[in-house]
């Protein structure tokens, strides 16, 4: 079995954006390995260490990837030769496109629609000022654009006091830039959003979480019919348009 060195995740979402599914990971003559596309894209549930990723081979036949109890993925033999390039390619998917980081990013969004209304109902001042939120690398969230200093106050007093609102910044961050190291690998480069350098210190001025909000939120019936407050693809589109505009692209192949 041969796999494609430059396997990886067919990311379609303007320059650098992730399509609906993962596809196209492996390939062989004779097999290719794919996530199955019917996987939720935002999962609001943890990824367990038993959890089933499952593959198509071009013969129709169903292989089950489990992940041992140490964190690996429980490989075929025919697929142990390649193993870094699936684990990464298949870990780095999970954190950062499929799982964790929107799954986060789904439960800021929930939070902020409850301390925006409160502080928008206290505050009508702030509703048609240009603001938005981050976290910054102590772990606090932080109001950045066009806010007077009383203002800023308003808005972190207001944000820092939610937990959940603040516990879903820091896990939406510990999850994206360990998602861009994963996705990096041993050759410190990628193609997509793992050659941006995001870190703990640049994180809040790159990674903005009102506009995230804002420009990815389903409306009444998409939210209805999905469960989820942030449209998949709308926020794939917007997280690639952030770091295109405000983050380097040192780690570029």
């Amino acid at each position: 079995m041969k796999i494609d060195a430059n396997a990886g995740q067919l990311l379609h979402a303007k320059n650098n954006q992730v399509s609906d599914e993962m596809r196209n990971i492996a390939a062989s003559s004779n097999e290719a390995l794919t996530v199955d596309p019917t996987k939720q894209f935002i999962n609001s549930e943890p990824t367990h260490p038993a959890e089933q990723l499952r593959a198509i081979s071009d013969n129709g036949k169903l292989t089950v990837i489990t992940y041992k109890p140490n964190g690996k993925l429980d490989l075929p033999a025919r697929y142990e030769e390649h193993r870094e390039l699936l684990e990464r390619t298949i870990n780095s998917t999970s954190k950062l496109y499929l799982h964790d980081t929107p799954a986060a990013a789904d439960k800021i969004a929930e939070e902020y629609e409850k301390v925006s209304a409160d502080l928008y109902e206290q505050h009508p001042q702030l509703k048609n000022k240009s603001w938005g939120f981050s976290v910054d690398d102590s772990g606090k969230l932080v109001a950045t654009g066009h806010l007077s200093q009383a203002d800023k106050q308003l808005v972190e007093e207001a944000l820092n006091s939610n937990d959940k609102l603040v516990s879903a910044a820091q896990e939406f961050k510990a999850s994206f830039l360990e998602g861009l190291e994963i996705e990096r690998g041993s050759s410190g480069k990628s193609q997509y959003w793992g050659k941006y350098d995001v870190n703990e210190s640049n994180f809040a001025e790159i990674i903005d979480f009102k506009e995230m909000i804002t420009q990815s939120r389903n409306s009444d019936i998409q939210r209805e019919q999905t469960g989820y407050l942030l449209n998949k693809w709308e926020w794939t589109i917007n997280i690639a348009d952030q770091l295109q505009a405000k983050a380097d692209p040192s780690f570029a192949k």
